[in-house]
C-alpha cells in the first residue's frame, strides 16, 4: 500500500464490492499485507481482522527466527 498510493480508493471499492455482492462464496478470503500506512483505507481495515507481525531486531534475532521456523 505504501508503494500504490494512488490504487487505494480503487481497494476501497473492490473490497466494499466484495463485502456487498451476494454472489461471493462463504469461504471467500482475501488476503492482504501491507506496511503501516496513512494512505491505507480505513473502510478497509474496518472490515477485516488485523493481525501485527513484527520481525526480531537484529541480525542475531532473525537468524534464530530463521532457524526456528525450519522442518525438522
Amino acid at each position: 500500500c505504501h508503494l500504490a498510493r494512488s490504487w487505494m480508493p480503487m481497494l476501497e471499492s473492490i473490497v466494499d464490492e466484495l463485502q456487498r455482492d451476494e454472489d461471493v462464496n462463504d469461504d471467500f478470503r482475501l488476503w492482504l499485507t501491507s506496511m503501516p500506512t496513512p494512505h491505507f483505507p480505513v473502510s478497509v481495515l474496518q472490515m477485516g481482522i488485523k493481525i501485527a507481525m513484527q520481525p526480531p531486531w537484529g541480525l542475531r534475532a532473525n537468524m534464530q527466527r530463521s532457524y526456528a521456523n525450519l522442518p525438522d
